[in-house]
């Protein structure tokens, strides 16, 4: 046993609230051909915390915020994110190591606060995947039944941590934009001029662009970060896009959920490293689709795109 090989890794189940549900984060593996969470091996200088947050937006694209271990109910001190489990387990022969060896895997637990954000360029294809999924999956038989235990502590777990901060300034900007969108709209149609119909279109063009810039920067915003009320006239100036942002946004917000997408626009990186779309769900019908709304060919808009992270 003296020269047994331990490799430090880190594993991270991340959840995210979808209405009242929780949903986990999986990503596609290619080499093990079945979902995993993300996850991978500590850098030098790193402990388990920092590596699962890189591995979470390395092969994800997006953010996690890790929760502590649960703690006996009234509790009085606050708890900081902690590893949840460090357990070994045996592994053959890969890229790391030529022979039997061990992970020790250190197991987090977190957040994704904005899970229709997506920064930069994932990794893996990646899933949000209710409880009810688990047992149709290709994972290990350890996640799946870690996954199944964390699905039923997620939302106390989760509740003892405050929630992000209303962003005021957004929430005014989201609900001025709502009250211009609506002042357009509600005016009679006998007294709709050439003038105002003008209006109308700058409007929906500006409000569709600005749309656009923000869920691009930071993701969706979502009634955590702006409140209820600006959340719903986020969902009015979605409603009120331009065909192509409207065909965009409902794509993404379809990946993101784990579904197939419609139109083509979210594309991941294949096997070989090259862009390819996510999952579709009428491959043969998506160039008629994609037609119909205004979008190039999606060969081109691969190429396009690609040229373009080049």
């Amino acid at each position: 046993m003296g020269d047994l090989v331990v490799h430090e890794t880190a594993s991270c189940y991340a959840f995210a609230r979808f209405g009242l549900e929780w949903r986990l984060r999986l990503i596609e593996h290619p080499r093990l051909r079945g979902e995993l969470v993300p996850g991978g091996h500590t850098e030098d200088g790193e402990d388990g915390l920092t590596a699962a947050v890189r591995e979470v937006l390395k092969e994800t694209g997006q953010r996690v915020r890790l929760l502590p271990p649960p703690l006996p109910e009234g509790y009085p001190h606050l708890a900081a994110p902690s590893v949840w489990h460090v357990v070994s387990m045996p592994v053959a022969a890969d890229s790391r190591c030529d022979r039997q060896h061990l992970h020790q895997d250190h197991i987090v637990v977190g957040v994704v606060d904005r899970p229709l954000a997506v920064h930069g360029m994932p990794e893996h294809t990646a899933h949000w995947v209710e409880r009810s999924a688990l047992d149709r999956l290709h994972l290990p038989e350890d996640t799946r039944l870690l996954a199944a235990e964390l699905f039923g502590a997620i939302d106390s777990a989760a509740a003892r941590r405050p929630r992000p901060a209303v962003d005021k300034v957004l929430r005014a900007e989201l609900l001025r934009r709502q009250e211009e969108d609506q002042a357009v709209r509600l005016v009679p149609v006998a007294e709709r001029t050439p003038e105002l119909m003008e209006r109308w279109r700058a409007v929906d063009e500006a409000n569709t662009a600005w749309l656009g810039e923000l869920i691009a920067a930071g993701g969706w915003p979502g009634e955590a970060l702006v409140g209820r009320q600006a959340a719903g006239a986020a969902w009015l100036l979605a409603q009120h896009a331009d065909p192509q942002h409207g065909a965009l946004l409902e794509d993404r917000v379809l990946v993101a959920q784990g579904k197939r997408q419609i139109f083509g626009t979210q594309l991941t990186q294949g096997p070989d490293r090259t862009l390819v779309p996510h999952p579709l769900r009428n491959p043969d019908e998506v160039e008629a689709l994609r037609a119909a709304w205004g979008f190039e060919p999606l060969e081109a808009y691969i190429r396009q795109v690609s040229a373009g992270i080049r």
